[in-house]
């Protein structure tokens, strides 16, 4: 009886024993298999860090950014990844505009407004709005192609836009009305228009300064007055070196996209819009139908129009160079009310 009662044991401990192993076995395997997934989810995640530095390094060179120290650099890769993330987010979605990389991709969003935007463009009192009623405006027009544009500049980090603006709707009123095209002096009007109420990298008005080229009795150009992207004492001699000249300006009736189109098609036209938000500081190409508010803070010229796509369109050219948007230029919906970013808002013009 204890012979069999010792075998039987054995047999037990040993069953248990085999148990034991097995279960170890799958233990370990267990392990070796979640240590496994960990370690192929650290390579993919390092694969994905690695892909995105090479993109940041590309970016680097692209722009000819420089960076002070370690410190700066790991901020301005974190600030980048951020914005990588989103556009690929924005882009996934369904949309008539496409997000990219450009020079503001290492810039956060309030960096990006306090740098390149004034903190709002001056709230205008219409003068003389001018009424369209017997012009009948084509479908489509673009004055660049007609050689009414000057090429697109960058205002750098000033606020500046509402100098760019003017200078290019009065580039286009003085080529229309028969003389050559030149490029105007923004930096001129910068230094030159404060007693107009204009700010210069602080922000300004097209209407103010309109104000003084007409004052001023014209404009002098780029070449005789260099841009310096800062403010500066107004130089006398070189603004009293005519290269254009205006008589007046109008306003277009506000929140009228039917006078604003006819404006548009017979000139290129001055405009407010809102643009502190990332569908402009990352704007690639495409149609920009929405998410852009209308506080306006930033001035821009409308150069042409499409009405019979889908959707219509504005021709916009910015200042913040051709490495921006599509060579410089972006592309807002043609709508009613304030328009879309505003655009509707505040539209101007010179009179040659």
């Amino acid at each position: 009886m204890l012979g069999g009662y010792y075998e039987s044991h054995n047999q037990q401990r040993g069953w248990k024993k085999s148990t034991i192993a097995i279960i170890g076995i799958f233990a370990l395997v267990g392990i070796l298999g979640t240590l496994a997934i960990v370690s192929k989810n650290n390579n993919h995640l390092l694969s994905i860090l690695n892909a995105e530095e090479q993109e940041f390094q590309n970016f680097i060179l692209s722009y000819s950014k420089a960076y002070s120290d370690e410190n700066e650099y790991s901020h301005r890769f974190k600030v980048f990844r951020n914005n990588l993330a989103y556009i690929r987010v924005f882009n996934s979605m369904a949309n008539t505009m496409v997000l990219g990389i450009n020079q503001f991709a290492d810039l956060d969003f309030a960096e990006f407004k306090s740098i390149y935007l004034p903190s709002s463009l001056p709230k205008r009192e219409q003068v003389n709005p001018t009424s369209f009623s017997g012009i009948q405006a084509p479908g489509s027009i673009d004055w660049r192609t007609k050689g009414a544009v000057t090429p697109v500049k960058d205002q750098g980090q000033c606020g500046s836009c509402w100098s760019f603006s003017t200078t290019g709707s009065v580039e286009g009123a003085w080529f229309i009305a028969g003389h050559s095209l030149v490029s105007l002096s923004e930096q001129q009007l910068m230094d030159c228009s404060w007693l107009y109420g204009n700010l210069g990298c602080g922000g300004g008005s097209m209407d103010q300064a309109f104000k003084y080229i007409i004052a001023n009795k014209g404009i002098t150009s780029e070449a005789n007055y260099p841009y310096k992207a800062k403010d500066g004492l107004c130089n006398k001699s070189e603004s009293t070196n005519i290269a254009a000249s205006i008589s007046s300006f109008k306003d277009v009736t506000a929140n009228s996209p039917d006078d604003l189109m006819n404006a548009v098609a017979t000139q290129p036209v001055s405009i407010g819009v809102e643009a502190d938000q990332s569908v402009w500081q990352l704007y690639q190409s495409g149609v920009v139908t929405s998410n852009c508010g209308t506080n306006l803070d930033h001035g821009v010229l409308i150069v042409g129009y499409d009405n019979t796509a889908t959707p219509p369109y504005w021709i916009v050219k910015n200042s913040w160079g051709t490495t921006w948007g599509m060579s410089g230029y972006i592309e807002i919906e043609i709508s009613s009310g304030n328009g879309v970013c505003g655009i509707n808002m505040q539209p101007s013009y010179p009179v040659v």
